[in-house]
Order: C-alpha cells, then structure tokens, then sequence
C-alpha cells in the first residue's frame, strides 16, 4: 500500500507530465488483489463527493487495449462503454479519468496481455500511451507470468520504479517467520472471535507453525484454501472445532490436489 501510495503522491505533483508506472508481479495467493482492494476502499473513504481518486479495473482473458479501455470507462460508470473505436474509447477512458479526478489506476491481471500471441505488446503499448497522457500513474498487478511479457519492452521499463515485492514468506527469514506467525495466530483468534468455532486450533503452536508454512509454500491464499477445507471436515463430522486431523486430511484434499505440494508435512506431527 505505500507503494501505491508513493506513486500516486508523485502522479499527483507531476499531473499533465509523463507519468510513472509500478509492478506487482507474484505468485496467486499472495495477496496482491486483496491490498489493491483495501488501498482503494481507504482512498475512497477519505474522498470528496463524486470522485474515483484510486481505479482498480481487471484485464479479462482476451488480454487486449480495447478491453482495457472498456473496463475503465464501465468502472467509471459510462453507460456506452462498448461503443466506439480502440481511439476513441482511449480518448474518452482518459476524459473520464481526468473527470473522476483519478489519481492512480490499478490494473489487475495484467499477465493476461500474454495469454494470446502479439497482445503481450498491445497492452504494453496501451499502457505507455496512458502514461504519456499525465492523467494518473499506472499501477500493474499479476502473476510471475507478467514478467517477461513487460520485460520485453525496455522502453516502458524505464518509466517503471523498482519492481514492488510481495512473495511468499520464509520461515527462514526471521521477518517473514514473526509475520507468519502473527497471522496464524490472528487467523485462530478471529474463527473464535465470529463464533466461527468454539475453541482455537492452535495454528500457530510449535511444530504446526512450521508444517503449514512447508505445506502452503508461505503462500497466504494457499493457507485460507486450506483452513476453509479443514472447517469444512469438521462442519461435515458435526463438530464446532478444528482438529489437527482436519488439517492433515485437508492438505492432502486440497493443497496436494490441486498440485500446489507434492507431499503432506503435518503428518509426521
């Protein structure tokens, strides 16, 4: 967030100026979708009537500028946001955020410019356009497969800050491990807290702290597909609570059958 927050300070002094972009490529899961939606939610909060000052807009599967262009004018409320040409629905994106006084947009999604050859280039090329026009910095969210696709454009890459980082924690990393565990104890207290079940699972109790992170690669969405899939075994065996047991077998239901680790570490707890 304070990432989002340093371009958009910069986009606001240099309005009418080229202006600068900002990367945020990891692996699903880690979080990226969910900071951009609660930077905007607080931007919004603070401000004034009738303006958008932060846009987060998602590139669809085809991955093209024309898309791009029809998800910024929808999100602004333009009711004929399919109508018109690849120019025109640029120029009237680029009116409607200069109306909205939008000071940053937030592209998600963005290694969807790959997914069909020659398109990696086009939204590439729409992106330096909306920066040369001075409007709003551009803030590019997506998966570790959005790297190649924008480091082939050198061009766009100087007008880039240092790529912004938000991988999967390390147990290793005394950092990362104090965040891991904090979360995990959080994620515990909360369930308890919503009346979600009727004691704490210990997740963050010695040994399992270690496991789940080995199992979920650090990875924070991979952790909630498999506490959701643990509540799940107990909901189903009609109990209110958690066991270690329904952590085993949803590891082995969910993060091993979806391919995201081959084995299963909490079964040697």
């Amino acid at each position: 967030m304070a990432e989002f927050d340093e371009v958009r300070a910069i986009g606001v002094e240099m309005r009418g100026l080229p202006q600068l972009g900002m990367t945020l490529f990891e692996v699903t899961g880690c979080g990226k979708t969910t900071a951009a939606q609660q930077y905007v939610e607080r931007q919004q909060h603070a401000a004034a009537p009738g303006s958008t000052p932060t846009l987060l807009v998602r590139l669809d599967n085809s991955g093209t500028a024309r898309a791009l262009y029809v998800e910024i004018l929808s999100a602004l409320g333009d009711g004929f946001a399919m109508n018109g040409t690849e120019q025109n629905l640029r120029r009237r994106a680029l009116d409607a955020l200069g109306d909205a006084g939008t000071e940053l947009v937030i592209i998600d999604e963005s290694h969807h410019g790959g997914r069909r050859s020659g398109f990696g280039g086009e939204i590439t090329s729409s992106v330096k356009l909306m920066l040369d026009a001075g409007v709003a910095p551009v803030a590019l969210l997506g998966t570790e497969q959005a790297v190649p696709i924008f480091a082939k454009d050198r061009e766009l890459s100087g007008r880039l800050t240092a790529p912004c980082n938000l991988g999967p924690l390390r147990w290793f990393d005394e950092y990362d491990r104090e965040l891991w565990v904090g979360f995990l104890q959080a994620l515990d207290d909360q369930m308890v807290a919503d009346a979600i079940v009727s004691k704490a699972t210990g997740l963050a109790g010695e040994g399992l702290d270690l496991a789940l992170i080995e199992a979920t690669n650090g990875v924070i969405g991979q952790l909630m597909g498999t506490v959701r899939t643990a509540l799940r075994e107990a909901i189903r065996d009609g109990r209110d609570s958690v066991s270690l047991e329904d952590l085993v077998a949803a590891v082995d239901g969910w993060n091993v059958a979806h391919g995201f680790t081959e084995s299963n570490p909490l079964r040697d707890l």
